[in-house]
């Protein structure tokens, strides 16, 4: 219930002891307690009317009896204690005690006015200084920023200080007091020291943008590298754990002014890729890809099949390869037109010896004697012969002086009529053997 004051409000009571007051009706020229209200609380004063005994409290009045519980003892003759009143005649009045009051001292200061329950401020602009808000109205320029229930607060936009630093390849050494926005600028780098994690709160974040022409390099309190942003970048630390004086900051790089993407571009303007991993569609050959995601089998060659497209597989001769996927050991291989190249169990090579079986040219007669002809090509001759035991052959000549024959004829001759012969005799015909001399042509058998 209220507490409730009231002017000249007097009565009296007759020993009330240590308990509720009774009270006996008001004292000439003043009112009864009734004015405070069945209920309510008021601040009291009990006193002997001719003895030493008083006591100030706080009472709570009851319009059965009527009566005044004496709720709180705020001082006493019993050194603050509830008195006993167990004799005589007490008045009984409503007053204000002086401990709870409130008045402008010598200086014109309140005293402390503990909590205010109730009441408009009409005074001037309350401070900050003294838990005011130092402003009259909270909305527009310079207004005071509310939170709501969900400790939200709405506004415009936050403009955050930043700081220009020139790159001299130094330290810049940040403290709790520093700007959130850090720019480097200037030529070459420079390294930024975070302040003592311990003296700040989490989730405090520096950013920073390094428009310098070197590198900007990020450490903690405890000088271990947080990361480094190049040239034309960009990129906000966020420190999430403060427990001890490195902490543990979180580093994020922004995108540069020359890379932008849309709902289905992404433009990387001069960006050179290091490092990650492409799991994106396929490249197609016109980007600098394969358009391929799968190949038929291990060791295929990658090579076009027209100008945007690639195949893989065996490299065909007409690209420039051999058409097959394995070869035969030891087996030379050869071209067979635009086919793939061929080999052959006749033609083999081991890295020591050459061997070459069933060498044939449809140009050439059996049992003819070969030679090298005109450009290197192999012909042959009706007039020598060789069947793998004789050789038979027109003209013999020797450089050396000695001609030599054999001593018998088995193969019948004609002796052109070009040129003339000679044998060393004697000499036999085998049978059915002829020598045949043409006109004008001689046979000398010495």
């Amino acid at each position: 219930m209220p507490l409730v004051l009231a002017d000249r409000v007097q009565e009296t009571a007759s020993a009330p002891g240590t308990g509720s007051v009774t009270l006996l009706g008001a004292v000439t020229g003043f009112q009864t307690f009734a004015v405070i209200g069945n209920g309510n609380t008021t601040f009291y004063t009990i006193a002997d009317q001719g003895g030493s005994n008083w006591e100030v409290g706080i009472g709570t009045y009851s319009t059965s009896g009527p009566t005044l519980a004496r709720t709180t003892i705020l001082s006493s003759s019993n050194g603050g204690l509830i008195v006993n009143f167990s004799s005589g005649t007490q008045s009984v009045f409503v007053t204000y005690p002086s401990s709870q009051s409130v008045y402008e001292d010598a200086s014109g200061n309140v005293s402390p006015l503990g909590t205010i329950a109730s009441g408009i401020w009409q005074g001037t602009t309350i401070g900050v200084a003294y838990g005011g808000t130092g402003v009259t109205t909270s909305s527009g320029a310079n207004s005071v920023v509310l939170r709501d229930s969900n400790q939200n607060i709405d506004v415009n936009r936050v403009n955050q200080a930043n700081t220009n630093t020139t790159a001299a390849a130094g330290t810049t050494t940040l403290t709790t007091a520093s700007s959130y926005i850090q720019s480097l600028v200037g030529t070459g780098g420079q390294i930024y020291k975070l302040p003592d994690a311990t003296t700040l709160t989490t989730g405090v974040a520096f950013l920073f943008n390094n428009l310098a022409t070197g590198t900007l390099t990020i450490q903690d309190f405890a000088t271990a590298t947080i990361g480094t942003i190049p040239s034309g970048g960009a990129g906000a630390v966020f420190l999430t754990n403060n427990g001890t004086v490195g902490g543990t900051w979180d580093l994020h790089a922004y995108l540069p002014e020359g890379v932008t993407f849309g709902t289905n571009t992404f433009n990387l303007g001069t960006a050179v890729i290091s490092g990650g991993t492409w799991q994106g569609g396929t490249i197609q050959p016109a980007y600098g890809g394969t358009g391929l995601t799968t190949f038929a089998a291990a060791d295929n060659a990658l090579y076009s099949t027209g100008s945007t497209t690639l195949t893989a597989g065996t490299l065909p001769v007409a690209a420039g390869g051999t058409g097959i996927a394995t070869l035969t050991a030891n087996r030379i291989p050869y071209g067979n037109g635009t086919a793939a190249l061929q080999s052959s169990a006749n033609l083999t090579f081991n890295g020591t010896t050459l061997t070459a079986n069933d060498i044939t040219d449809s140009s050439l007669t059996s049992g003819r004697v070969t030679y090298a002809g005109t450009g290197g090509n192999l012909v042959d001759s009706s007039s020598f012969t060789f069947d793998g035991t004789t050789e038979s052959a027109p003209i013999q000549r020797a450089s050396n002086g000695i001609i030599t024959n054999n001593k018998t004829i088995s193969a019948s001759y004609t002796i052109p009529s070009t040129d003339n012969a000679i044998s060393s005799g004697p000499v036999t015909l085998s049978a059915g053997v002829t020598v045949t001399v043409s006109s004008g042509s001689r046979w000398v058998v010495l």
